[in-house]
C-alpha cells in the first residue's frame, strides 16, 4: 500500500516596504540647509523658518527620531539644540538618510587628520552642490520662496532667479503658485532628463 505524504510549505512574508517620510517644510528647508553647509549643522535656523521656540524643538526632535540627524558636540549656543548632562553643547547634523530624504546623494565622509579624534559625524561629508540642494528644495513638499531659497542657499535673491531660469532651460518644469501667506513659491512638477543631482551649483 502506498503512503501519500502531504507536503507543507510554509510561506514567509516579505516585511511591507516602509513609506516614504513626509517632511514638512520647516524639516525641509533645515535639511536643505544643512546639506547646503560646510559643517552639515541644522543651526542656527534660517531667519525665513517661520517655526521657532518649542515648534522648532519638535521639528528637530522629529527628525532626531527618524534618523535623519545625528548628534555631535558643537562649540557656540547658536548651533545647539540642547545641553548635555555636564553641560556640553549638542547640535545636529544632517545623517546620511537625511540627505537621501531630501532625494540628495550622500557623500562620502572625509578623512580625520591624523592624530585627530573628532567623530566621523562632526566632519565635512564631502561636498553637496547648491544646484543640487535648490532642485532638493524644489521638488519636495510645497515648494519654497526666493527668499527662502537665498537664505538656504547664501545667494542674492537675482542669483536665484537666474538658477530658476536656469532649470527651466534644463528642462525641469517650474509651477508658479501663492501660498497662505500670498508669497509666490516655485516648485519642480517635471524632471529634466539628465541626473540634475550632480549638477554643479553656484
Amino acid at each position: 500500500m502506498t503512503t501519500s505524504r502531504s507536503k507543507t510549505t510554509s510561506r514567509v512574508q516579505s516585511p511591507a516596504p516602509s513609506a516614504p517620510i513626509r517632511l514638512s517644510d520647516a524639516a525641509l528647508l533645515l535639511l536643505g540647509q544643512a546639506a547646503a553647509r560646510e559643517d552639515r549643522l541644522l543651526l542656527p535656523p534660517p531667519p525665513a523658518l517661520r517655526a521657532r521656540g518649542s515648534a522648532l524643538q519638535k521639528v528637530l526632535q522629529a527628525l532626531l527620531k527618524a534618523e535623519l540627524v545625528t548628534e555631535v558636540p558643537v562649540a557656540t549656543e547658536a548651533q545647539s539644540w540642547r545641553s548635555g548632562d555636564d553641560g556640553e553643547r549638542i547640535g545636529l547634523v544632517i545623517a546620511a538618510e537625511g540627505f537621501r530624504a531630501i532625494g540628495l546623494p550622500v557623500p562620502a565622509p572625509a578623512a580625520p587628520a591624523i592624530g585627530q579624534g573628532a567623530p566621523p559625524a562632526a566632519e565635512p561629508a564631502g561636498r553637496i552642490t547648491k544646484q543640487a540642494v535648490l532642485i532638493a528644495l524644489l521638488s519636495e513638499g510645497a515648494g519654497a520662496s526666493v527668499p527662502v531659497l537665498a537664505e538656504t542657499l547664501a545667494w542674492q535673491n537675482h542669483t536665484v532667479r537666474a538658477a530658476l531660469t536656469g532649470l527651466r532651460q534644463k528642462g525641469h518644469q517650474l509651477a508658479r503658485t501663492k501660498d497662505a501667506a500670498g508669497t509666490t513659491v516655485y516648485r519642480i512638477t517635471g524632471q529634466a532628463g539628465a541626473d540634475a543631482a550632480g549638477a554643479t551649483g553656484a
